[in-house]
């Protein structure tokens, strides 16, 4: 009898994983990772200018001014930061500041203070979906470094582009980054913190966080990622700091933790190996996915600095 009792609760097991891997291949993954991938957190949301930063927090912040930037197709309006430099009164240089996936640029304000009190013009954009901007989709590179050129084009016109220009991102932020650089040459130095190789990779790595090895196969993320690029209309393949840091001469500067377990230091390896005479690479022992950060404004800052400032 007990040796029965057994049986059937291994039978009911078995039964019980057969259900758990049906749902995850028939309707979790087909369903909600395509949705997943490519909606905004201000989807279908509308911005409204009175909501923006108001100057009295803007000067509480070290911010000089905030601009609402209209960009696309497809179109969004865009909310951007501006802090001018603490050391000089004219800056040695405009940096680019992104944020992650489903971040917001005040999460970059340590960043930028950093850059400020090294003298130069620092720009914080809510990228497209995000924060204070409007934006339905994201694409992980595709749409959101043709908005940040269009950003450069606005400042340029305003005369609030001081060369030379970089730019400084952190992982979504750092895609960002190096796809911009492939698209505008004024970007001559880069620093991506904790980023990526392409849409499909970053997708297989965060994917099976979420959902067990097993339940989710290598067939079913591809055709989510094909499903995700017909819902936001762009193409995924295009989504690749792979081939972006191959098309730019800009300097670039790769930091990833060797702990990182969301997007692997493997990522900013292949990136360094893809463009070796134009590239360095920083591995920091014991720093994961969400920890590198705090390291871009304690231990690596004066790298960072250097950096940006070398010729």
């Amino acid at each position: 009898m007990a040796a029965n009792s057994r049986w059937l609760r291994f039978g009911l097991t078995l039964f019980g994983l057969g259900i758990l891997f049906a749902v995850a291949h028939f309707v979790v993954v087909p369903l909600w990772l395509p949705t997943a991938i490519v909606y905004a957190p201000n989807f279908g949301k509308k911005m409204d200018p009175r909501d923006d930063t108001n100057s009295a927090q803007l000067s509480s912040l070290g911010l000089t001014r905030q601009l609402r930037i209209a960009v696309g197709p497809p179109p969004a309006s865009l909310s951007v930061w501006i802090m001018e430099p603490t050391t000089a009164e004219r800056p040695q240089g405009t940096v680019f500041v992104f944020h992650g996936i489903r971040d917001k640029k005040s999460s970059m304000l340590g960043t930028g203070r950093m850059l400020a009190n090294a003298g130069y013009r620092v720009v914080l954009p809510d990228l497209r979906g995000h924060g204070q901007s409007s934006g339905d989709w994201l694409t992980y590179g595709v749409v959101e470094s043709q908005d940040m050129v269009e950003i450069l084009n606005a400042l340029a016109f305003q005369g609030l582009l001081t060369h030379p220009v970089a730019a400084f991102g952190c992982s979504y932020g750092g895609a960002i980054a190096l796809q911009l650089a492939a698209r505008d040459a004024r970007v001559k130095k880069i620093v991506t913190v904790a980023t990526f190789t392409s849409l499909h990779e970053a997708v297989r790595g965060s994917a099976r966080q979420f959902v067990p090895g097993w339940a989710i196969t290598e067939s079913m993320i591809e055709k989510a990622v094909l499903k995700a690029g017909q819902l936001a209309n762009f193409t995924p393949s295009e989504a690749s700091p792979l081939t972006a840091i191959t098309r730019t001469k800009a300097k670039v500067l790769l930091i990833h933790g060797k702990q990182d377990k969301k997007l692997p230091p493997s990522f900013s390896q292949a990136l360094h190996e893809a463009a070796p005479d134009h590239s360095e690479l920083i591995l920091v022992e014991g720093a994961d996915h969400d920890s590198i950060m705090r390291e871009t404004t304690a231990g690596l800052k004066d790298r960072i600095l250097s950096w940006l400032a070398c010729k």
